[in-house]
């Protein structure tokens, strides 16, 4: 099962896709892995995923890693259109250690 982060949120890597963060339960659900995917079904990239934390985290050590996200990770661009940094978010888990 996922868990959506953000779900209204584009969160984007130095390549530019729009992805969605989500939690990637393991079958004990008390755990899993926090991977970012291009939703959009009219993609022709749609599903493409990459992995941003180990297998087998907690989601609260996920939730604590990323507290406070929705400003630390907010890119502007020139017209004030919201979307939010992966790699900023890649970083925080990196230091956290979970990836």
């Amino acid at each position: 099962m996922d868990i959506d982060f953000g779900l209204a949120w584009q969160f984007v890597d130095l390549d530019g896709r729009p992805r969605q963060l989500r939690f990637r339960t393991e079958s004990t659900g008390d755990t899993g892995q926090l991977v970012a995917v291009i939703a959009d079904p009219h993609r022709p990239d749609a599903g493409d995923t990459v992995t941003l934390t180990r297998p087998g985290v907690g989601l609260d050590t996920v939730e604590a890693a990323l507290d406070g996200w929705q400003q630390w990770a907010t890119i502007l661009d020139d017209h004030g259109a919201r979307s939010l940094s992966l790699a900023e978010i890649r970083r925080r888990l990196h230091t956290a250690g979970l990836a």
